[in-house]
């Protein structure tokens, strides 16, 4: 499993295998962004789902991003955490992955 890291400059990056997006929530252009990348040629096809981060004092807007691709794209929003997480969120965050890996593979 690798991972890819977007940018303004070029979310034009096809990919050819299954993955998850991780949307940070500092941003509102960030949507477009990564909306640009999953348009592109056909990695919406591989897309599986999205994880969040965010800060839970913004209230509604925690996670934002994420919670909006999920629903444009219909696609399950996998996972949430504050910030960078907490050690236990890392540790559900990997099981939750892994998860995804196995059950692609059935």
């Amino acid at each position: 499993m690798k991972s890819i890291e977007m940018n303004y400059t070029n979310p034009f990056i096809e990919v050819n295998e299954d993955f998850i997006v991780i949307a940070p929530s500092y941003d509102d252009d960030i949507t477009e962004l990564i909306s640009s990348f999953i348009d592109y040629k056909n990695n919406i096809i591989h897309l599986k789902g999205f994880v969040g981060s965010g800060s839970l004092n913004f209230d509604d807007k925690y996670c934002f991003n994420a919670k909006d691709l999920s629903k444009k794209y219909n696609k399950p929003l996998l996972f949430t955490f504050e910030f960078s997480g907490t050690d236990e969120d890392i540790s559900n965050f990997k099981k939750e992955v892994k998860q995804f890996a196995i059950t692609r593979i059935k």
